[in-house]
C-alpha cells in the first residue's frame, strides 16, 4: 500500500514553515536594524518589518506546536505589519534630506 501525494503522512509541511519562518526573522530582523541606523525617522516602515520578524517567530512557533492559532496570529500579524509598512511608504519616510 503506498502513500498518496496528499496524504498527511507522506508529508507534514512544515519544513517550508520553518524555512519561511526564518526567512522572515532574518529578513525583518535585518530591515529594522538597517533602518533604524539609516533612517531613524522611518518608524512605520521600521516597525512594520518588526512586525514581519514577529510572525516569523509565530510561524516557526506555529510549525513546532502545530496549533492553529499559532499560524492565524503569525499571518494576522504579517497583514498588519504589511499595512503599516504602506503607511510608512505613503509618507515618505524614507526618502533623503538633502543639503540645502
Amino acid at each position: 500500500m503506498s502513500t498518496q501525494p496528499w496524504s498527511p503522512k507522506a508529508s507534514s509541511g512544515s519544513g517550508m514553515t520553518y524555512v519561511a519562518g526564518a526567512f522572515l526573522i532574518l529578513f525583518g530582523g535585518a530591515a529594522s536594524w538597517l533602518l533604524a541606523t539609516r533612517f531613524p525617522k522611518a518608524t512605520f516602515t521600521r516597525v512594520g518589518y518588526g512586525m514581519m520578524t514577529a510572525g516569523g517567530v509565530l510561524a516557526v512557533v506555529w510549525a513546532s506546536a502545530g496549533l492553529l492559532a499559532f499560524g492565524v496570529a503569525a499571518i494576522v500579524i504579517l497583514a498588519l505589519g504589511g499595512l503599516t509598512g504602506v503607511v510608512g511608504a505613503l509618507r515618505k519616510e524614507l526618502r533623503f534630506d538633502l543639503p540645502q
